[in-house]
This record gives C-alpha cells, structure tokens and sequence, in this order.
C-alpha cells in the first residue's frame, strides 16, 4: 500500500528535496506553497503524515501546523532558524517532530523518520505504570509515531500482557508500582528475553542513587526521569528499536541461505539438535528428509547455472507451500532437509509424497527456463538426540532411492 504525504513548502528547492525524500521512502506526495492550498489539500485527501514549513506567506507565525495537527495527521515541521520563541511555539502542538533546514543532516535524518513512521505500525510497545495518567501521557506519546500501544498497572500484569503478546518488542516501565516494581519486571522479563529480543526502557521520578544503573544491571537497555522531554523519549526510544532491527537483520542474514532465502546449514542444526534433546528426555521421535536435486548437474551443463540457480530458488518456494510448520533448509549444493518435529511418519510421508509428485507435475512450469525437474527423497523416523545421526540415516536412505531409479521416497 502506497502511503499519501502531504509537503507544505513555499521554497521550490527545498520543496523538491523534501518531495524526492518522501518518494525514495516510498510514499506518494502531494505539494502546498501556502496555507490555503493546505486547506484544499486537507479537505480533499487522508494522508498518512505531513511535513510542514513554519514560515508560510500567508502562515507566518506556524498557522499550518495548527490544521495538520487538528485533522489528525502525524506532522513533522521544518523551519530555518528554530530560535526560543519558534520552539516554544512548535512545542505546543502534538507533533512528531521539528527539524531545521540548515544542512544536509536534517535531511537525512527526515528520510529516517519517514521510513519510521509506517514501520512503528507494527512494533508492540507495552506501557507499565500504576498511574493512569502516565500511562494515558505515555500512551499519546506512542500513538502519535504510530506505535502500537499496550498498557498494564504493574509488573504481574505486564508479565501476562507479555505473555498473551509475545510479539512485544519494547517495554516502558515506572519502577514504583505495586505487586511487582520495574527492577524486578526487569529481572523476570530477562529470564525469559535477552536484550537482543526485547528492549526495557525504565523511568522513574525518584531522586535514588543510581536507580538508573540498577535498572540496566537488571537487564533495562535504557533509563529515563520522570519528568522527561518528549524529544528525548522519542530518540531514545527509536534507537532502541533500530538496534533490535539491527539485530534481527543480522541474525537472519546469518542464518539464512543467500540464494533460496531458506534457513541455512547452521540454523537447521542449532534448531534441529535443541528440539531433538527435548525429544530424547521423553524418549520421543521425530522425522527427518534429506532431498536431492536429480541430474543437478546436467541442469547446469545444459542450461547454464543461472538455470540451475533458477530450479534451486523455485524448489524454495515450492517447500514453502507444501511444508507450513516444518523447518526446511537448504545444506548445501542441491540438498535440501526437512524436521518433521511433530508430525507422525504417515502424516510425514503423505506431505512428502504430495510434494514429489507436485514436481514431477509442474516443475517445468516453475521457472522462466521451462525445466522439468524431479526429487530423490530419503526419510527417517526415530529417536534420537542429535542430528548427525539422522542425516546419517536419511542419507543412506536418499542413496538407495538415487540408485535405485531417482523422483522416487525411500524410507526406513
């Protein structure tokens, strides 16, 4: 969905910079030179945020920030010199933020916060604090970068909001509450979350000594005093989130196939070894296919390898579709595997059975190529605390099915 920003901008230079800023991140951009034609704008279009110019010909003292801010679009205002005065007057209204036009940093920090805006719509960020107008002021504060907001009254609560909303990616807590205070919220969140899946920020309007320090040794990322500047909040806040996008993009560039987009060789093992010693204390078993490419490498002879890349990155997408639930990788070349963590050996059979013939169908359909490919598959069912010992035994099973004619299932 292509999101609508409105640009209220007299000075055709910086109008067109801003413009060319809102369409690299990825928005459509309508363009006003004056107060009235904000108006027209406004009353015509719905627009997912706004940037607007303090200094207006006909809106000298900030005016078009009062009829963004009223029709309740997310405003972020730009100005040329932000002395006392224009702050104060900038400050009165619930914007997102305020930037000077003076160089070429604020630009780039504008683009930032415009990439941001329709990001927030999807980070959970749990309020804690037994004042409900804290809560309420905290709450408005979030809403207004989009955030998507839940509350709790002390530290139990939080831990079942958290519970119920695993997908929780910040939690703001006041340290002096009742039942459970925020250093020890800290405490239980970190047992379950390290600081690389969930950020804390405390605050508090205590005068303690060192509360902030005790706060981050109890696991918060971050500390803020009540009462805190907005602008700051804000910052503190987005870095925190940054940093666990950060982490997040690291981790599945790292565990992720380059190629396929599948997990890689690293990620199935670290997985598939954690799952299977939970099974092997209740003397469970789980499944485990090994799949092979037939004739990969005539595929490259006779096509090229950006063929061969091409039957790769469709097989991808084909385990997709046919294995919703099960951890599929690739482990190298073209062989591929499959943990069946729950299923029984006929529900794992039937699924992969399903699948082959898909192939032998429709592979020739599922690149630009036109090649028809198959699948030899071999497959286990045991019990097992490691998954070397698994390979092992689909491997032998995957061999016997190669030799023994190819697009074929061997199973133990």
């Amino acid at each position: 969905m292509t999101r609508r920003i409105l640009i209220v901008e007299d000075t055709p230079t910086i109008a067109r910079v801003q413009k060319h800023i809102a369409i690299s991140a990825g928005y459509e951009a309508d363009l006003a030179t004056s107060l009235a034609e904000t108006k027209a704008f406004l009353a015509n279009n719905t627009y997912f945020c706004a940037i607007v110019d303090f200094i207006l010909p006909d809106a000298p003292n900030g005016e078009a920030i009062h009829f963004t801010v009223n029709s309740d679009i997310p405003t972020i205002v730009m100005t040329g010199n932000l002395d006392n005065q224009t702050k104060e007057t900038v400050e009165k209204y619930p914007i997102i933020d305020y930037v000077t036009k003076e160089n070429k940093q604020a630009y780039q920090y504008l683009k930032k916060q415009l990439i941001r805006l329709p990001r927030n719509e999807f980070v959970k960020v749990l309020v804690v604090d037994d004042s409900k107008q804290t809560r309420n002021y905290v709450s408005s504060l979030l809403a207004r970068h989009k955030y998507n907001v839940l509350e709790a009254s002390d530290g139990l609560e939080a831990l079942e909001v958290l519970k119920e909303n695993p997908d929780i990616s910040v939690i703001i807590t006041d340290n002096e509450m009742p039942n459970m205070n925020g250093e020890d919220l800290c405490s239980e969140i970190r047992l379950q979350y390290s600081n690389d899946e969930k950020a804390i920020i405390g605050i508090s309007s205590s005068n303690a000594l060192h509360l902030s320090a005790r706060f981050i040794k109890r696991g918060a990322n971050d500390y803020l005093r009540k009462p805190f500047n907005a602008e700051e909040f804000y910052c503190r806040l987005s870095q925190n989130v940054d940093m666990l996008e950060y982490i997040a993009t690291i981790k599945r560039q790292a565990n992720s196939d380059y190629l396929t987009g599948l997990p890689n060789r690293r990620y199935f093992f670290e997985f598939t070894n954690k799952s299977l010693m939970r099974k092997a204390a209740r003397e469970a078993k789980a499944g485990l296919a090994m799949i092979d490419v037939d004739h990969f490498k005539s595929i490259n002879d006779n096509y090229g390898h950006d063929a061969g890349d091409d039957v790769l990155k469709a097989l991808a997408q084909a385990f997709g579709a046919h294995f919703v639930g099960q951890l599929t990788a690739r482990l190298g070349g073209e062989e591929f595997a499959i943990y069946f963590e729950n299923e029984t050996p006929e529900e794992s059979l039937k699924l992969l059975e399903k699948f082959r013939r898909y192939l032998d169908e429709h592979s020739a359909g599922l690149t630009e190529h036109n090649i028809h490919f198959t699948v030899s598959i071999g497959f286990c069912f045991t019990c097992s605390s490691n998954v070397d010992s698994l390979i092992k035994e689909a491997d032998i099973k995957l061999y016997d099915a190669k030799q023994s004619g190819r697009n074929k299932i061997v199973c133990r």
